[in-house]
Parts: structure tokens; sequence; C-alpha cells
């Protein structure tokens, strides 16, 4: 008798899942060993997982890195700093917490400064406002919760989330880790960076919940971590071409044999994260200059990509090797 068409297709499906794991083909189309059906143990101390993809030799892989990396560098020449329809000024004076006079004055004084400076610090220093109250505007403008950082400044594990550098970056922290490592809660207080939270959800493979914070309270948890050691991450301040940061990734793959990679844009930075076992490393490259992830004029973005890269000592920082 005849199997029914779902049981025929669910006894196809599971017979093709098992030969793809007996003998994997590489996922480079234009691969020389693709068709070649070898066994996996053959192949298990050659191949890398990337991007949920099996490639059977590091040029393969770093083929694949290398497009990867051109595509994620080309998203910054678009990048343009979000706008609010409300300013925060507006809306402190909308909701009763200044007068407009006040607000006045402070951009008064922040032009009289040659405009440097946020708002909220001139209002601060007229004793105009308070955290609180900024911290409920924001919270307000951005669309999100406020976390009482002030009460629960412990929040997750720094090792278990991502490297210091990424956060301090966006002036964030990782306020809480729930049980299961499921969801993150991470608290901002200057913007909200969602290139920052979809890394996160990417390389963590979790839900992100952004929350914003008081500017002390977050900078005072920033100075506290930054004094810690343990700071593992490899970071490559100079090195900003698509050849040269799949390179320096496929090599330290290979170093340490690490089976499993991952990469994805955080702010300022591409960040790859490297899998052995249940250990991890991270490799950080700044693709932007400066620490504001938003570009001011392309042209100076465009010209930096095309600078020769730098793998010395002066563009590596932090580069011991074992896990």
């Amino acid at each position: 008798m005849p199997l029914p068409i779902a049981n025929w297709k669910f006894a196809r499906a599971t017979a093709g899942e098992m030969r793809k794991h007996l003998f994997p083909a590489c996922d480079l189309l234009d691969c020389p060993r693709r068709r070649r059906f070898l066994p996996a143990y053959f192949l298990r101390n050659s191949g890398t997982e990337f991007d949920d993809r099996w490639y059977c030799s590091s040029k393969c892989l770093e083929r694949a890195v290398r497009l990867a990396v051109q595509n994620l560098i080309s998203r910054f020449l678009f990048e343009r700093p979000r706008t609010y329809r409300l300013p925060i000024g507006l809306l402190l004076v909308n909701r009763g917490q200044i007068s407009y006079a006040q607000l006045q004055e402070a951009l008064r004084m922040q032009r009289a400064d040659g405009g440097s400076g946020k708002i909220g610090m001139w209002l601060r220093q007229m004793n105009a406002t308070s955290d609180e109250h900024l911290v409920n505007a924001l919270a307000q403008q951005w669309a999100c919760p406020v976390y009482p950082l002030e009460r629960h400044p412990n929040g997750a594990t720094w090792n278990d989330v991502a490297p210091f550098t990424l956060f301090e970056s966006v002036r964030a922290v990782p306020a809480h880790l729930s049980l299961d490592g499921k969801t993150l809660h991470v608290a901002f207080s200057e913007r909200i960076d969602h290139t920052t939270l979809y890394a996160l959800e990417r390389i963590l493979d979790c839900r992100t919940v952004a929350c914003v914070a008081s500017e002390a309270a977050v900078n005072a948890i920033l100075e506290a971590q930054s004094t810690r050691a343990g700071r593992s991450e490899i970071s490559f301040d100079s090195l900003r071409d698509a050849a040269g940061i799949s390179s320096a990734i496929c090599s330290y793959v290979q170093r340490i044999e690490s089976p499993r990679l991952k990469l994805a844009r955080a702010g300022a930075h591409l960040w790859a994260r490297l899998y052995r076992g249940r250990e991890s490393r991270d490799l950080l490259f700044r693709i932007l200059p400066t620490s504001n992830p938003n570009l001011e004029q392309s042209a100076k973005f465009s010209k930096a990509l095309t600078s020769t890269a730098d793998i010395s000592e002066e563009g590596v920082s932090d580069a011991a090797l074992p896990l």
C-alpha cells in the first residue's frame, strides 16, 4: 500500500535533511568541492558555519565573509540621524516642567558656546529641570520605558552579552537579562541605537527591549566597568576595507579553530563573534572614526573606506589569542 502524499513528502524531507547532515555540501556555489559528497567526518575539522550556512574551507569562508562585510559597510553611506517631531525642549515646555523663557535662555547659551552640548545639559546648568524630568521626557520622545538604573545598577553580566566597547560607543548598558537568556533590556542615555539592538538579537538569539536611563547612571556604570579586568575583545581601529576585515576574521577563525561565526553591525563597529565549544571570542572593527554612528558627510566616509588596510599593532588592541 503506497504512502499518503503527506507522509511521502515528510519522508522525502527527512531523508534530504539526513543526507545533508551526513554528506554536507559547501554553500559557496562555485566551490570546486561542492559536488564531492564526502562524509561529514572528513570535513569536520575544516568547515565553518557562517550565517546558518556551511563552508568547507577557509577560502570559501573568506569569500562569503567578504561579501557580507561589503554589504554591511555599504549601509553606513545611507545612515542619517533620526529626527523627532517634537524636540526635547518643546516637550518639556508642553509637559509644564520648564517655561518657554527658560527654553529660549538655554538655546541662547547653547548658541553662545558654539552650539556644543545638548539642550538638557544647559537646562540642568540653569537649574530649570532635573534628571528625572529629562529621563521621563526622553522616554516619551523615544516611546520606550524608563529603567531605574540608580536602584538596580548591577544588571546583566557583561561577559555574557557583548564587548564593553560596543556599549561604551553608544552610551548604553545591558540593564537586565532574563533567566532563560531570551530577553535583554538595554538602557540608553543619549539616543537609541537600533543597529546595536539588532546586532544583539542576531548574535545572542534573543529579543531586545530598549529603555532610557539617566545619563549620570549610565556614565557611572560605564566608568566602573572600564576599570575592571577581563576584557577579552580584539579591537581593530584602523582596518576599514572589506578585504582586510574578512581576511582578519578568517585568520582568527583558523588560528583558534572556530567552527561557527556570526557577524553584525553595531553602531560604529562591525562585530564578529567566533565560537569554539561553550566559549567565544569577539572581534571589533571600527568603521567610523568617531563615536557617532551617523555620517555627517558621505564623502569623508567614502575616503575612509579606500584607505589601505592597517593590521599592525597600532591598529589592534587587546589581541590576546587563547580562548
